[in-house]
């Protein structure tokens, strides 16, 4: 319902026009790097690890985000897509405090490009930046509806109250429904100011996560689950090789496969249609490929390319002067290894081309990227072009800017059905983005109180956020620092600091994963301040709180620092053959802590308890909250202790799990979640828990054994340890 309305308003709210121009404000900044760019490379470096993420929308009319039902429910169509973090039951609780409805009342599903507004998920900042405009629309919702209930009794709109889904004056009531089936045009009424945090009655309690019931019972919510009325199957043969170009094609067995209704051949892979999925797959391999490709690349090439001092070099922070501080010397090297993403549902799309339209139903976080790459590769208005996103199973950034929809737009188009086409594992792993293997070196100096007085952290490695940018932004940046280096900056109080970034080259594609460049960036930076505490002869945990200036920031930091080593136990004796490490950062606003305890286990590091702390500003869900941060402790003690990715003779050796291991139920820990609220505004979750594990488990190694891990998978370098 409320589809007609009148003409919007002419007005708009400074805050939404601040957002909508917010990209415009960065080009502008990135134009300037052309003048004094390592001055201004060094204060955006700075901006961005600081800044709230902006939105990425500009239009806020209720009627594009709100439904009305006959049911006397209210649908949100959410913008951000659901993929395992649980921010439905967020929305639906920051909608509900404005909204004057019961929590139960309000449904939250997906907008797709044809019906709602939509924008990437990712980064963490889902809630963040939703925080304040599903609030703002929902208020605005319900006072238009109060305008129209005025209107139709022929009173002031200040006269209606609104109340359980119900709307009153004097004797006279009416629901949100029947008001909606009552009126045929809409007039948009102001966004009201909105109430205070003090007037919540839902948000800052815990509530369950609307999808649970449909996961429970395996209702058909993902897309790969996606069937539509005379859906056929595809299977697409892609290079297995790094930079591989296809050079010759033998098809003539896959077009004579039983049940294949088409052979599709591309510049870049060869395509297959065929009633059932076994069959597409069984013809696709019956593909006889010849590739030209690199056969001598392997893993070393990629270390020899990610090192420090190979690349463009990039300063993003300088304080004083590091080079003239007095102090005595500690200097280590750390690297971290190439990761997939590895997500429980491989990429998924299903296409239905019908002449100029095109639907598409895609397990997508970025459906606007997916629908720009579309219009692109086929020529297509994107307004004939619809993206319907389905849940996820599993995203960490894998699903951004890396899709099989073209693929499958044009399979549909050459059978004239709607196709399913689904990766294989292999693709997932050997066609997908990866995370890039990092190299640092930290250089420090402490004086003779322990005090660190220079720190200089050097860092290598492959791009991260490029393919998301413009084409422009790369030269201009010289080094990825926005999201590759996110975390590489120093956020000690030390005098004098000095952070480089050295941009590689890699032949495949490198992009987003779960915490970006913070996983490498802190496991580095959190083991070094181990071992510079260890050379001081100081407590690593008040070694770290010395190091916490008066900053907002900072003092945070420290507040949380307090509140894990009082909840963890730090100050009381370990348990013996227990080892204890600790570890902290910053993802942006958020600040999580943890203290790690492991075993040593017939040689195998055993994570036995995790306590992790989290400040994350306004907590709206605290279920929702301890639960990201649960899955990130687990996802990062699975990338620390097990996940590594190889090259051997131009192809990604890993095709599928047996080659690839991850954590299992039996390396979970006991994990305990301590919630802290240290600012007003909601920061990110999802992403900063992921952060310090690493660096606390390579720590509680070093504690109980006496050995300094730092290379990661933790697990093989304790068993290749070598003093």
């Amino acid at each position: 319902m409320m589809e007609s309305r009148d003409k919007k308003p002419k007005k708009s709210f400074s805050r939404r026009k601040f957002l909508a121009r917010t990209g415009t404000g960065l080009a502008g900044t990135i134009a300037l790097l052309y003048f004094g760019r390592s001055i201004i490379r060094r204060e955006l470096a700075g901006f961005v690890s600081e800044m709230d993420m902006p939105l990425g929308i500009s239009d806020f009319d209720p009627h594009l985000w709100f439904e009305i039902n006959a049911d006397n429910t209210i649908t949100l169509m959410s913008p951000k897509v659901e993929m395992g973090q649980g921010i439905f039951a967020g929305f639906a609780m920051l909608a509900a405090e404005e909204l004057d409805l019961a929590l139960d009342k309000i449904k939250v599903v997906h907008a797709n490009s044809a019906k709602g507004i939509t924008t990437n998920t990712g980064a963490s900042t889902s809630t963040a930046t939703m925080y304040v405009a599903i609030r703002e629309v929902a208020a605005t919702l319900r006072e238009t509806l109060k305008l129209a209930a005025s209107k139709l009794w022929g009173i002031k709109p200040e006269s209606v109250l609104t109340k359980d889904g119900l709307l009153s004056a004097g004797n006279k009531s009416i629901s949100y429904a029947d008001l909606a089936k009552r009126t045929s045009k809409w007039e948009t009424a102001k966004t009201p100011a909105l109430r205070p945090a003090s007037s919540f009655k839902y948000v800052g309690k815990a509530y369950a996560r609307l999808d649970l019931t449909d996961k429970v019972l395996a209702r058909p919510i993902y897309g790969i689950d996606m069937d539509l009325p005379n859906m056929v199957y595809g299977a697409v043969l892609y290079s297995p090789y790094i930079g591989g170009v296809l050079k010759s094609a033998d098809l003539s067995a896959a077009e004579h496969a039983p049940g294949v209704l088409k052979v599709v051949k591309d510049k870049e892979w060869i395509g297959v249609v065929a009633n059932t999925r076994f069959a597409a797959e069984s013809a696709i391999n019956k593909v006889k490929a010849t590739w030209d490709y690199n056969a001598k690349y392997s893993t070393k090439d990629t270390l020899d390319a990610v090192t420090v001092g190979v690349g463009t070099e990039v300063n993003i922070q300088k304080e004083g002067n590091t080079r003239t501080a007095q102090g005595t010397q500690v200097s280590s090297e750390y690297r971290t290894p190439i990761g997939y993403h590895a997500s429980m549902e491989p990429s998924i799309v299903v296409a239905d081309a019908k002449g100029d339209l095109l639907t598409i139903y895609s397990s997508t976080q970025n459906s606007t990227f997916m629908r720009q790459t579309l219009s692109d590769a086929l020529g297509l208005k994107s307004e004939n072009i619809e993206i319907h996103p389905t849940f996820l199973g599993g995203g960490f950034g894998r699903r951004s800017f890396k899709h099989n929809a073209v693929e499958a737009a044009k399979l549909s188009k050459a059978v004239g059905k709607p196709v399913h086409l689904l990766y294989t594992r292999q693709q997932e792993f050997q066609n997908g983005f990866v995370r890039p293997n990092t190299h640092h070196i930290l250089n420090g100096k402490i004086d003779s109180k322990g005090k660190i007085v220079a720190l200089e952290h050097k860092l290598a490695t492959g791009p991260m956020g490029f393919m998301a940018m413009p084409d422009i932004v790369a030269p201009l940046l010289g080094a990825d620092f926005v999201v590759a280096g996110h975390g590489a900056r120093i956020a000690y109080n030390i005098e004098n600091l000095n952070t480089s970034i050295w941009q590689s080259s890699l032949p495949f594609q490198t992009s987003m994963w779960r915490g970006v460049g913070m996983f490498a960036n802190t496991f580095a930076i959190e083991s070094f301040m181990d071992e510079l505490a260890h050379k001081a002869g100081i407590n690593p945990l008040k070694f770290r709180m010395d190091h916490c200036g008066n900053t907002t920031q900072l003092n945070r930091r420290k507040k949380l620092l307090e509140l894990i080593a009082e909840k963890s136990g730090w100050h009381n004796p370990q348990a013996e053959g227990v080892g204890r490490g600790l570890a902290v950062c910053d993802d942006h606003k958020t600040i999580s802590a943890a203290v790690v305890e492991i075993k040593i286990i017939d040689g195998v590091i055993k994570v036995v308890k995790v306590t992790q702390a989290i400040d994350p500003g306004k907590i709206i869900n605290p279920d929702g909250v301890r639960q990201q941060v649960e899955g990130a402790t687990m996802m990062a003690i699975s990338a620390s202790l097990y996940e590594q990715g190889t090259i051997e003779n131009g192809q990604f050796v890993e095709t599928n799990f047996h080659q690839y291991p991850v954590a299992r139920l039996s390396d979970t820990p006991e994990i305990e979640v301590i919630l802290h609220e240290g600012s007003e505004k909601p920061s990110g979750v999802g992403e900063s828990p992921i952060s310090p594990i690493a660096p606390a488990i390579a720590n509680a190694v070093f504690n109980l054994t006496g050995k300094r891990l730092r290379t990661l998978p933790l697990q093989a370098a304790f068993e290749g340890y070598k003093n």
